[in-house]
């Protein structure tokens, strides 16, 4: 029996639970081989090795973030042409997505190499950290065409509505993960980099099974592969989502690296404590994420298939979803912030700071919740104009929170995490206004 989900039929909230689901356990495991990666490099290396690890990650995904955000776009075109029924289409805007999405990526891995010293200079990492830092980040974007190479079929299988499959491949990535790290940790001494190259050979080696799966299992990744030729109609199309969108995703990381040079200046104890907090925000945005890739799959196959009308329903559904799960974490971090942050690291001093921090943005978890679902449906319909906006606008209140509010005597280095807060909020608002113009459905239409 396919695993493919047509979204254009059928009652929604049982539509975006069924493929949401796998996906929130897919999204959840992965981001808890990050957790685990994490805590080796927190107890096995040191505290100064993971803030070395925690200082590069926004400005990392600055990088990737836009090599994903492309590949998402060709998902959402990719799930339009199945949503209207074309195999044909599909197979083309595979084989086209995914060559845009390598020479991209390609691109940006070239500059990265170029730029990633000088910047982590430039944001006034701590010169304990820097050495560290430079390593971790060299490896990890040396190799980020085989991140991309590994999210591809993951993307393409869930614009066809396969939530199901990539949840195999998460898995055996993840617990390659976990050994090839403690095999170049605790075998072969490597530090740092060791991590980074556990990671990107447990990526490299899912994404090859998955992307062979693929093929065998599904008729539009062999005919994208054998049959479909460049087609620059196709490929115009999937540009005008995917750079936006790709521009969307780097802009918002772009913030989050400005707001890690405020926090690289109040010493590694707080670049230690918001590196465990993000983490945390990681992992428990999964679900939100989750809904969002459902939300912008369901959309994509419903414009496509011109039935506008059930969005709306879908949107409903996923917010009601949102709302229970962000009370419920509110809960967890007030109540048991203490246990949860001491999985990471050992040191007191970031302990202490991690939990006062998770306690100020875990109140604002509906916001981050409606901003990431408006954020994929939107982006589903193609609203390139809002893609950009939305990234801009984030910048924005980062820079004006973080330095506002950071220089205010009686809130100090908590500053940083109501900047992540307030950010949340305003983005959702945004969104908000956004979808309720229905300015998107002009988007869609053309």
């Amino acid at each position: 029996m396919s695993k493919q989900t047509n979204m254009t039929t059928g009652n929604p909230v049982k539509l975006l639970l069924s493929f949401a689901i796998p996906l929130m356990l897919g999204t959840i495991f992965q981001q808890s081989f990050i957790i685990v990666d994490r805590i080796i490099v927190g107890h096995l290396i040191g505290a100064n090795a993971f803030a070395s690890v925690g200082a590069t990650g926004s400005i990392s995904m600055v990088f990737t973030s836009l090599c994903l955000g492309i590949a998402i776009g060709a998902g959402i075109v990719i799930a339009q042409f199945y949503g209207a029924g074309d195999e044909a289409g599909t197979a083309s805007a595979i084989r086209n997505g995914s060559i845009i999405s390598i020479l991209s990526t390609l691109i940006v891995s070239v500059i990265a190499l170029v730029v990633t010293k000088p910047i982590l200079i430039l944001l006034n990492t701590p010169v304990s950290l820097l050495e560290d830092a430079a390593k971790y980040m060299l490896i990890s974007l040396g190799g980020l065409v085989i991140v991309i190479l590994y999210y591809i079929p993951f993307s393409i299988l869930r614009s066809l509505g396969d939530a199901k499959t990539p949840i195999i491949f998460l898995a055996v990535c993840s617990i390659l993960n976990i050994v090839f790290d403690l095999v170049f940790v605790l075998l072969f001494h490597t530090g740092v980099e060791g991590t980074a190259v556990a990671s990107l050979l447990a990526q490299g080696i899912a994404g090859i099974l998955c992307f062979a799966y693929a093929v065998k299992k599904y008729s539009y990744f062999e005919k994208a592969l054998k049959e479909a030729v460049f087609d620059k109609v196709i490929a115009k199309q999937i540009l005008k989502v995917c750079i936006p969108m790709g521009f969307q995703y780097s802009l918002i990381y772009l913030s989050s690296s400005i707001l890690q040079w405020v926090i690289n200046g109040f010493g590694t104890s707080i670049i230690g404590a918001f590196t465990a907090t993000s983490q945390i925000e990681n992992l428990i945005q999964q679900p939100f994420t989750a809904l969002g890739t459902a939300i912008a799959t369901y959309t994509g196959q419903n414009i496509g298939a011109g039935k506008m009308d059930r969005i709306k329903q879908g949107l409903f559904a996923a917010l009601k979803i949102c709302a229970i799960y962000s009370l419920v974490l509110l809960f967890v971090f007030w109540g048991f912030g203490k246990i949860v942050m001491n999985i990471f690291v050992s040191d007191m001093d970031i302990i202490e700071n991690a939990v006062k921090g998770i306690r100020i943005t875990s109140t604002f978890f509906m916001a981050l919740g409606v901003s990431q679902i408006l954020r994929y449906l939107l982006n589903g319909t193609g609203d390139s104009v809002y893609s950009m906006a939305n990234g801009i606008l984030e910048i924005v209140c980062r820079l004006v929170f973080v330095f506002a509010l950071t220089n205010i005597s009686f809130i100090g280095q908590w500053g940083i995490w109501w900047t992540t807060a307030f950010t949340w909020l305003c983005t959702a608002i945004f969104s908000l206004w956004r979808y309720k113009s229905g300015k998107w459905k002009q988007e869609a239409k053309k």
